[in-house]
């Protein structure tokens, strides 16, 4: 079999280049795009810089299809801050990010990952790590399980307040 020279991007692939096209790659693309206000009001406008009156048909249905998606992008807005609050920072000195099955794999690295840049891990899983690091504290807990998750949860409640005490007296739990 032939290999095709290699690209000047260094994307090499042995499936033809459609494969790679998807329903989500699509929307995303849409969505950035045609489905954009800011790219549906262009068209109005460029309709305008070549003289088109108001009046005009396609001018009139270029408008209503800017404003229907200038509708549609902030009732998703709206819809997106009601159902997600506000944005907030994460606080890294009284927060404890919970990863289930941190003991190996993607889960292993993510908890690895947020140890280094000082935020406190608790990792549940039903095998122990393989090495210990730095801010991670393992949990043996079976998540299908909800009495060994409440008891874990508590536990980890304990723990974190217990070495926040340790570091602050004026902090209670």
């Amino acid at each position: 079999m032939q290999r095709a020279p290699p690209s000047p991007s260094g994307f090499h692939s042995d499936k033809p280049i459609l494969s790679h096209v998807t329903l989500d790659l699509l929307v995303m693309v849409l969505n950035n795009t045609f489905l954009h206000p800011f790219f549906a009001w262009l068209l109005p406008l460029a309709l305008r810089a070549q003289t088109y009156q108001y009046f005009h048909a396609p001018m009139w249905g270029s408008i209503l299809y800017a404003s229907i998606v200038t509708v549609i992008y902030v009732w998703y807005m709206i819809d997106r801050r009601l159902a997600f609050g506000q944005n907030r920072e994460l606080d890294t000195e009284n927060e404890v990010m919970v990863i289930t099955g941190g003991s190996s794999g993607l889960g292993s690295l993510i908890a690895q990952a947020y140890g280094m840049r000082g935020i406190s891990v608790a990792v549940l899983d039903i095998v122990e790590p393989e090495m210990p690091s730095r801010n991670v504290e393992f949990y043996h807990c079976d998540v299908g399980d909800n009495a060994q998750v409440l008891k874990v949860a508590k536990q980890i409640e304990q723990d974190v307040c217990f070495s926040y005490m340790k570091l602050r007296s004026f902090f209670f739990c």
